[in-house]
This record gives C-alpha cells, structure tokens and sequence, in this order.
C-alpha cells in the first residue's frame, strides 16, 4: 500500500515508478486564504512561512518544490510567492500532477477560513472561493497515491468527503462539520517540529501520528488554560472596556502563544478581583508573577469548579488515514485525552501514520528547546 501526506512522508522502498537512480522528491503546496482582518492575515502568514521552514530546513524538501499561495503576492520571497487565488491554486497543483512520480509524495498544507453554511465546503480566497469538490478533483489527478494534507482551516471537516480515500494521511484542525471558527491547531503541530517536542519516542524523528497527537493535545490545553473574567483587576481606579473581553490565562508559554495569536484583537490579558476565602482574607490563589508561572497540565473533573468560566474547546483536531471517515480518530474526548494508538495493525486507524515521516527528515531539536514566540 501507498500513502501520500500534504506535508509528511515516509521515505523507503517504494514499488515502481522511478528509475533505479532516482531518489524519491518529496513536493508540497501550502495555501493561506483570506484573513478577513489585520490579525488574522498577520497569523495566516507567519504560519504559511513557518511550514515552508519546517518543510525545507527539517524534512529535507528542496525549495523549489515547495510552492506557497498567500493573501498577498510577495516578489523577494524565497521563493517568491503567488498569490492565494482560485487559477493560481490550481495552476499550483497541475504543477504538481506533473512534476510529480508515483513514488513521490506531496503534501497540502490548508491554512485560513471555510465554509460550512453552504452545500459544498469551500476555502475563502482571493476572488473566487477554492470548493471542496474542486480540490478533491485536483488531488485526485496527481500520479502519486502518497498524499499527506493538513487542512487548518476553519470548517476543514466539510472536505473531507471530498478528498478523503485509503491511503492518504490526513490531518484536519476543525474535526467536525459544525467547527467554523478559527482554528489554531497549525500552532500547535509548527511548535511541535520546531521544539522537537512532538518526538514522543525519542527516535529523533516525527512521524504523522506523534506529530498529531502532540497537536491535538497541546491545542486542547492552550483552550483549557483560559479563564474569562467577569470581573478583572486592571489596578485601582481603572474600569474594563466596553467590547474588550478580558482574560485569565496560566503558564508561561501558554501567556506568550497568546499574546502572539490574539495581538491586535479586543482580547486582554488581566487578572481576577480578589475575593475572600473561607478565613475571610482576600486572596486570588494566583502566583504574584503569571509569566513565571510553569505550563501545568489542566485539571479536569465532571461538574468541578474547574470548569467554571473557562474557555469552550471549538476545535477537535482528528486523524483520518484509512479513508473511512467513521473510523477517524480523535484524542479529546469529554473530561479526558485518550491516549495514541501505537499497536495499530495494518488497515487499523493511525497505523499509516504511525509509519509516515514528513520528507526526509533531520534530527529535530532537543525537546527542552522553546519555539519562536514573536
């Protein structure tokens, strides 16, 4: 069997296709859509810049195989980069569908905002939308059965039926059809390459499962670690904001990631009023100094006050490499994580990606290192 990763692959024997001579050449295209706002745009970006990083600098593709389509068209990228428009996305791909071999793989990276009111998904382009039948359509005429798509746009789970087929690994921010809000599952699965973090074996490197996993978790816990205040502290004599909505976020990294993905938006930082305990003293149980705080693992229990106030999970990440759709994985589930499937048999979910590398990949750093936070 052959398998395919918008942007991970394994790297081995493969039957047919190249000449004897001829290594595998993994390709990728990464597409970022219509921000629709200032900060979104800024975030689509940094992301669409940083995949080609990871996909270049860390799994081995050459640059010129790696094509990226953004909001806006940039001439002194390197390489320069295409606008994120319907043609060009499929100019893009046609590329592609002749570039490359049967045993190469390709990977699509999905970045921006979908579609989910309307009879067909689509992704919010430059001019006129990209559909999921159209991007089904695109995909299905590439030579190669290796295909690996990550789809981080918001309503990415209404592609799935479009692309979805046996072989192929795919990732997918948005897991259910109802999930239309922005995701920031592309966060969380760069941080992973760039720390090496999502190495959980310590094989020194990441395979789609880990990489998955370690995502799928660590977007889950950056939601879970946020507490909106009805009643923020913003020092004496100073009132909340008509419109902006304050926030109680723990953990270092956590408060920097934020800080990054919510600049430029009506969301503040803040801490809660103190109230009194049971002796009476007023107190907030806070450290005095929340960027010094360590990232703990949020606590979780049925109907505890751990849940009062804290920010609603709307994005469940899942993992779908079978090409049945009801046996797509998902590591959340209510009050709890599940953990990864690792003995996975042949035909069984997750064990494709279990056994798919992104390019060829390099030794990924040591896992105490911390990814770029501006």
């Amino acid at each position: 069997m052959r398998w395919a990763f918008v942007m991970l692959a394994m790297y081995g024997a493969a039957p047919g296709g190249a000449l004897a001579d001829e290594a595998p050449a993994p390709r990728a295209v990464v597409i970022a859509g219509l921000g629709g706002g200032e900060q979104y745009s800024r975030l689509l970006a940094d992301w669409a810049t940083r995949f080609q990083t990871v996909l270049t600098k860390q799994c081995g593709l050459k640059a010129e195989h790696v094509v990226v389509l953004t909001e806006a068209e940039d001439a002194k990228a390197s390489p320069p980069r295409r606008k994120a428009t319907g043609e060009n996305v499929t100019a893009a791909l046609g590329e592609m569908a002749r570039a490359l071999r049967p045993d190469d793989q390709f990977a699509l990276v999905l970045l921006g905002h979908g579609q989910i009111n309307e009879e067909s998904g689509k992704l919010c382009l430059p001019g006129r939308d990209l559909t999921a039948g159209e991007l089904g359509d695109l995909l299905d005429a590439l030579p190669t059965e290796q295909v690996v798509i990550v789809n981080a746009a918001s309503g990415g789970a209404d592609f799935l039926k479009a692309y979805l087929r046996p072989g192929r690994v795919i990732l997918t921010a948005a897991g259910y059809e109802t999930e239309g809000t922005q995701t920031y599952f592309a966060e969380f699965l760069l941080r992973g390459y760039e720390t090496g973090r999502a190495d959980a074996d310590g094989d020194r490197k990441i395979d789609m499962l880990e990489a998955y996993a370690h995502a799928a978790r660590e977007t889950a816990n950056f939601y879970h670690r946020q507490y909106v205040l009805a009643r923020p502290d913003l020092g004496k004599g100073v009132k909340p904001t008509l419109g902006k909505v304050y926030w109680l976020v723990r953990g270092k990294e956590t408060r920097a990631v934020w800080r990054r993905l919510y600049a430029g938006t009506e969301n503040v930082l803040a801490r809660p009023q103190k109230q009194r305990n049971d002796e009476g003293k007023l107190t907030d149980d806070l450290p005095a100094d929340l960027d010094a705080e360590a990232d703990a693992e949020p606590a979780f229990g049925r109907y505890d006050k751990h849940w009062h106030n804290r920010r609603i999970l709307s994005e469940h990440a899942r993992l779908d490499d079978t090409g049945r759709s009801k046996e797509a994985l998902f590591l959340w589930q209510p009050y709890k994580f599940l953990p990864p499937p690792t003995d996975a048999q042949p035909g069984q979910t997750a064990h494709l990606a279990r056994h798919t590398v992104l390019g060829r990949p390099v030794a990924p750093a040591t896992g105490g290192a911390e990814a770029p936070t501006k």
